[in-house]
C-alpha cells in the first residue's frame, strides 16, 4: 500500500480525472445504450465551445469564434438534441443547470439570446428540486447589461466568471486577457443591478511564474469586489504539457496561503475544498455541481464534447477527440460517440474523483454505488489512511485531513480499480 501511495503521488495522471487513459474502459465500450433509461433524478449540462480566444489555461474542447452562422447551426442542433432526449425521458426531476464552456457569454447578442431562450424552456418546462439552481460562465470582457438581463429573464441568479491571475505577462503567455480592476468592479455592479444574486469568480494558482504577490494581488481583488463565492483550481500543466514537473509541496503551499486568506475575509470552506463562500449553507456550490459532486446525482451532457454519467456507465459526445467544428456539425446531432457500461469498481472510482474538489465524500454514497460497506470493501486502504492521518472518518464523512491534501491525488488513487492500479504501476513517472 504504502509503495503504490507513493508511485501515486509522483504520477502526473493522478489528479481529479479518471480515467487515466481511454485504453482503460475499451472492454466496457458498447456500440449504443441508453444510460438514462431507469433515472429520473438528473442534472442537465450544456456545453458552449466557443471563445474570443484560445487561452492555454483550459482543457476542455472549445473552438474561436468565426461566425453567426456557425453559432447558430449548432445552437440548433443543440435545441433538437436537448428536444429528443427530454420527450424520450419525460419523468425527468432536475436537479441543476450549467452552462459552461468554451465562454457561452463570448456569443453574439442574437445567439445569445438563443441559448437563453432554450434554457427558460429547459427551467420551465422540467420539474425541479426546491434549491435548484442554474449557473453560467462568463468573462468580464463578455458581459453587458442586454447579455445580463437576458441571463436574468432565463432564471439564472448565479454567474461565474473566470479572472485566473491578475498577472499581465502570465495572461499573456497563455493568450488571455482581463479588464483592468475599476472596469472588473464595475461589471460586477452591473451583474447585480441585472438581479444576479451571486458571482462566483475563478482563480487559478500553481501557474508557471506565478509568485506571493500575484497572490496578494488575487486577494486585494476579492476583497474590493466583495463576492459571494471564489473557486480556487489547480493549474494542471500535465494536461496539456505531459512532460511537465509537478511540485505538489509548492501547490499545497500555495493553496494553504489563499485559504488562509480568504478565510479572514469571512469566506467559509473546510481546508481542501477548492470552493468558498460567504454562505455556509451553500458550499460555493451550484445546484448542479453540489449534486453531481457530493450526492453523485447523474448528469447529461449537451453539446460538443460533454460528459455524461449515469448509475450505470458513462458517455462522451462527439468532438471529445477534438474533431474540427465542421466535421461535428454535419452529422446534425451532438450524440454520444463513445459510450461506457461500467462495473461498480470504476463508477466508484469516477466519483472519489469527482469528490477530490470537495475534499469530503459520504460513505453512504460509496455503498449505494458498489452494494457492499465500503469500510470492509476497501479495509486496507482505510486503515491505511488512518493510520497516516491522511482522512478522517465521522459517522458518514471521510475529510480528507490538512496533512492529507498535500497528497489528495494519491488517497484518490487508492479508489482506483483494480485493473486501473495495475495500469497505473506499470506506468513511468
Amino acid at each position: 500500500m504504502e509503495e503504490y501511495f507513493i508511485k501515486a503521488q509522483k504520477n502526473f495522471l493522478c489528479n481529479t480525472s479518471y480515467p487515466l487513459n481511454k485504453e482503460n474502459w475499451l472492454k466496457y465500450k458498447v456500440g449504443s445504450y441508453d444510460l438514462f433509461k431507469n433515472e429520473n433524478d438528473l442534472n442537465f449540462y450544456i456545453h458552449i465551445p466557443f471563445c474570443q480566444k484560445l487561452c492555454a489555461f483550459c482543457e476542455y474542447v472549445k473552438y474561436p469564434k468565426r461566425s453567426i452562422e456557425l453559432e447558430e447551426k449548432y445552437l440548433k442542433i443543440l435545441e433538437n438534441d436537448i428536444s429528443k432526449f427530454i420527450e424520450k425521458h419525460n419523468n425527468i426531476i432536475l436537479y441543476g443547470l450549467d452552462v459552461g464552456g468554451g465562454t457561452p457569454t463570448s456569443l453574439d447578442n442574437g445567439t445569445f439570446s438563443y441559448l437563453m431562450e432554450i434554457c427558460k424552456k429547459i427551467i420551465t418546462k422540467l420539474k425541479t428540486v426546491e434549491d435548484f439552481e442554474p449557473s453560467i460562465e462568463g468573462t468580464f470582457e463578455t458581459i453587458d447589461e442586454f447579455k445580463l438581463k437576458e441571463i436574468y429573464e432565463a432564471g439564472f441568479r448565479r454567474i461565474s466568471l473566470g479572472i485566473q491571475t491578475m498577472n499581465l505577462a502570465i495572461l499573456k503567455k497563455n493568450n488571455r486577457k482581463n479588464l483592468g480592476i475599476n472596469d472588473i468592479l464595475e461589471k460586477c455592479k452591473l451583474i447585480k443591478n441585472a438581479g444576479i444574486q451571486k458571482i462566483n469568480i475563478d482563480f487559478m494558482y500553481g501557474l508557471e511564474g506565478q509568485n506571493l504577490k500575484d497572490l496578494d494581488d488575487a486577494i486585494e481583488l476579492v476583497k474590493n469586489m466583495n463576492v459571494e463565492q471564489i473557486t480556487l483550481y489547480e493549474m494542471r500543466y500535465n494536461l496539456i504539457c505531459k512532460n511537465k514537473e509537478i511540485d505538489r509541496k509548492n501547490l499545497y503551499n500555495q493553496y494553504e496561503y489563499i485559504y488562509n486568506k480568504l478565510i479572514e475575509l469571512g469566506y467559509n470552506a473546510h481546508f481542501g475544498q477548492n470552493t468558498f463562500s460567504k454562505d455556509k449553507q451553500d458550499l460555493g456550490l451550484s445546484s448542479y455541481l453540489r449534486y453531481r459532486m457530493i450526492y453523485n446525482i447523474s448528469y447529461k451532457g449537451f453539446g460538443i464534447s460533454a460528459q455524461s454519467k449515469s448509475k450505470c456507465g458513462m458517455s462522451y459526445n462527439v468532438g471529445k477527440a477534438r474533431k474540427p467544428l465542421e466535421e461535428c456539425l454535419k452529422a446534425g446531432t451532438f450524440k454520444e460517440e463513445d459510450i461506457y457500461v461500467l462495473p461498480k469498481e470504476e463508477l466508484l472510482a469516477k466519483f472519489i474523483a469527482i469528490s477530490m474538489y470537495y475534499g469530503k465524500f459520504k460513505l453512504s454514497i460509496m455503498k449505494s454505488i458498489i452494494e457492499e460497506n465500503p469500510l470492509e470493501y476497501y479495509k486496507e486502504e482505510f486503515e491505511f489512511l488512518v493510520k497516516n492521518n491522511y482522512v478522517e472518518i465521522s459517522d458518514d464523512e471521510v475529510t480528507i485531513t490538512k496533512k492529507g491534501f498535500e497528497y489528495y491525488s494519491a488517497i484518490g488513487a487508492l479508489f482506483y480499480s483494480k485493473e486501473v492500479k495495475k495500469y497505473m504501476l506499470g506506468c513511468e513517472n
